[in-house]
């Protein structure tokens, strides 16, 4: 079989096959002698009909299986030759018999990207101290507090600290904001809405100005939008809100003792609460502060390489990054119109991350080469009977599941990619650093 590669742009190599005709007639010969016998001819006994019959009655279903067995083979031996790591098969073109008997094609295949990897065993990262403070407690603890909190009926004014119950439509311009062509749900208007009387509840600026309201009162409430809005459309914008006041409800809250403490969890005492609370956050911090080694790790190892990407597997990432921007947005609330006025820009930034995950993957794919990380045997049985515990599924049955669909390899892929960021997070030099200064770094 005579192979010629071309290495393409794009992780892209195109292979012209040619199958000689000795190997042609050979797969020609085998694939006529399985059709006569399984055919039936009228006349003659099964296996018993000349193959010069069988050649001009099955002529096309005989040449479709050769050329898809040719093609087969032929792709097969183009992966032997290609020295990189094929990842799939993108399109064959120009499958011709030649009057000489042999055959010929090109298939276009997809290798990984070829790169040389920066320096990985030397990293050095900055983390926050895991300190969880007394102040740290006290707030949560008055977060619960405010969730056992009792309301009473007062006839007001609202003052400072009130709840007060609104209905409230908003303008922009002096049209509704979905006339105005915004569908923005809650924020253009609500009924029995209730809002604390502070600086920031809602929206800023808002809730301070229904202080001096007495029930079943009306107001214009005015607030200019933040330039750093959700909704780009509206950043910067003045909304104008037309507010009706129902009630207004005064918040009291339970005193800070052991009957509190029962309430938040029976059989604890208002100590134990401060001990759980304590040690919660600290998990939470110690999560945060693995999170923050591995992006900074993965900034590191990717920010200074450039290589081309094959396209599909872009074009699959970027979909599922729609798609769970999407699914968050509505889990959000926001409804359907207002996703489709951010479009746009849920497509830019999904195509953004989308790319920059497969880079990564293609990176950690290769060092887990270089240091012969991989899952065995026992680590995806073991991941799959967690698999199996987690959704209540029988084991067996998950299986056959896992098989039908090529779950395996995706498991095998998840646990190679976990211990690969594993051996990188056990290599990486860490400098400890207040956690002030570490929150300043990460949103810069």
């Amino acid at each position: 079989m005579n192979i010629t590669l071309e290495k393409q742009d794009k992780c892209r190599v195109s292979a012209r096959i040619e199958v000689p005709a000795d190997t042609v007639n050979k797969e020609r010969d085998e694939i006529t002698a399985s059709f006569a016998s399984q055919a039936k001819v009228p006349g003659y006994r099964p296996g018993k009909i000349p193959l010069s019959m069988i050649r001009q009655r099955f002529a096309k279903g005989i040449s479709e299986e050769l050329s898809e067995r040719l093609i087969r083979s032929g792709c097969q031996e183009a992966v032997k030759k290609e020295e990189g790591q094929i990842l799939g098969l993108d399109k064959v073109e120009g499958a011709t018999f030649q009057d000489d008997q042999s055959f010929t094609f090109t298939a276009e295949l997809i290798i990984a990207p070829e790169f040389s990897l920066p320096d990985y065993k030397n990293l050095s990262v900055e983390l926050p101290i895991v300190e969880v403070s007394d102040e740290e407690v006290d707030a949560t603890l008055e977060n619960l507090r405010q969730r056992f909190a009792d309301f009473k009926d007062i006839e007001g004014p609202v003052a400072a600290g009130d709840f007060a119950i609104i209905d409230y439509k908003a303008t922009l311009d002096g049209k509704n904001l979905s006339e105005a062509g915004f569908e923005v749900g809650a924020l253009a208007q609500n009924e029995g809405f209730w809002v604390k009387v502070d600086e920031e509840s809602f929206l800023p600026d808002f809730a301070m100005q229904l202080v001096g309201m007495k029930p079943e009162e009306s107001k214009e409430v005015k607030i200019t939008l933040k330039d750093d809005f959700d909704l780009e459309d509206l950043q910067g914008k003045e909304l104008v809100y037309t507010v009706k006041l129902n009630k207004i409800q005064q918040q009291e809250l339970p005193e800070m003792d052991d009957a509190l403490a029962e309430k938040i969890q029976p059989g604890k005492t208002l100590a134990e609460i401060r001990e759980l609370i304590s040690e919660n956050m600290k998990g939470e911090k110690e999560n945060r502060r693995k999170d923050s080694m591995t992006n900074q790790i993965l900034e590191q190892l990717t920010k200074d390489l450039d290589f081309d990407l094959p396209e599909h597997l872009v074009q699959g990432e970027t979909q599922r990054m729609v798609n769970t921007m999407v699914q968050q947005g509505q889990q959000n609330g926001i409804d359907d119109n207002a996703i489709m006025e951010q479009q746009e820009q849920i497509l830019d930034t999904a195509a953004t991350q989308g790319r920059s995950n497969v880079k990564t993957t293609f990176v950690l794919e290769k060092i887990a080469e270089e240091e012969n990380i991989e899952a065995s045997e026992d680590d995806i049985r073991h991941h799959v009977a967690m698999m199996a515990s987690q959704t209540g599924r029988p084991v067996k049955k998950l299986v056959r599941e896992l098989r039908d669909s090529n779950g395996f390899d995706n498991i095998k892929h998840q646990i190679t990619i976990g211990r690969t960021l594993d051996f990188l997070r056990d290599k990486v030099s860490v400098i400890d650093v207040k956690e002030e200064k570490a929150t300043a770094e990460e949103s810069s």
